[in-house]
């Protein structure tokens, strides 16, 4: 097989760990506790993300402090949130807020501060590559079990709409595994991402969380799956 179980578990745990950290760092945009230009200081280089990381270790959420010995990984995921999944407004301005949106009257309404982060916009591009991704990974488990799979076959399997969803989840796997070493393929990363924690019809899955062993079983499927076609 592809995956290493302890590899995934470390990269799923950073994973969440590096979101909420995202999440963190943007509490204290808005609380002004920290300057737009230095979430993109150290949210763009690794060598600042990392310096950061460590001058702030102590003070991190139990949530969002990784390990010691992962302190590198850790800043090297980070780095490349800016570059793949959010883009950072310095001034998002406001928005009208109402609770539950029942009611935008002056009493039952107010104005709030827009997300400095906001998703990057998946181009037509960045879905070519996550094609390409899901691809390559398709040939490395075919690889990995000594099969021969010709390119309209790899076609095939790629283009079921049941192997959408474990397709994206090892492909983005593989892509958080590099980001874990400060490569990025860009919003590439957020088009994997959407084609199994979103739902077919354009929406995030409600309480979708990443997991080791859903990652593995999708490897599992795509496993016999290529076993099944290079038998045919």
């Amino acid at each position: 097989m592809v995956f290493n179980r302890i590899d995934i578990e470390r990269a799923v745990v950073l994973q969440a760990k590096g979101y909420s950290f995202l999440r963190w760092l943007e509490k204290g945009l808005q609380s002004a506790r920290l300057a737009p230009n230095e979430l993109h200081a150290f949210g763009s280089l690794e060598q600042s993300a990392r310096a950061w990381v460590e001058q702030h270790y102590a003070s991190l959420p139990s949530d969002v402090q990784p390990a010691r010995e992962d302190v590198e990984a850790f800043s090297h995921l980070f780095s490349t949130y800016l570059r793949s999944t959010f883009d950072l407004d310095p001034n998002p301005g406001k928005r009208l807020y109402s609770p539950d949106a029942h009611c935008f009257c002056p009493i039952c309404s107010w104005l709030v501060q827009r997300s400095y982060l906001r998703p990057k916009k998946v181009q037509p591009a960045d879905k070519r590559r996550a094609l390409r991704m899901m691809k390559h990974f398709v040939l490395r488990v075919a690889e990995a079990q000594k099969q021969s799979l010709p390119d309209d076959e790899v076609d095939t399997i790629v283009g079921d709409p049941d192997m959408r969803e474990p397709l994206g989840l090892c492909a983005y796997a593989v892509d958080l595994l590099e980001r874990l070493e400060g490569r990025t393929s860009g919003a590439a990363s957020l088009a994997l991402w959407r084609s199994f924690a979103w739902t077919a019809t354009g929406s995030p899955k409600q309480g979708f969380v990443l997991a080791t062993n859903d990652i593995l079983d999708a490897e599992q499927r795509i496993a016999d799956r290529c076993a099944r076609s290079s038998r045919e």
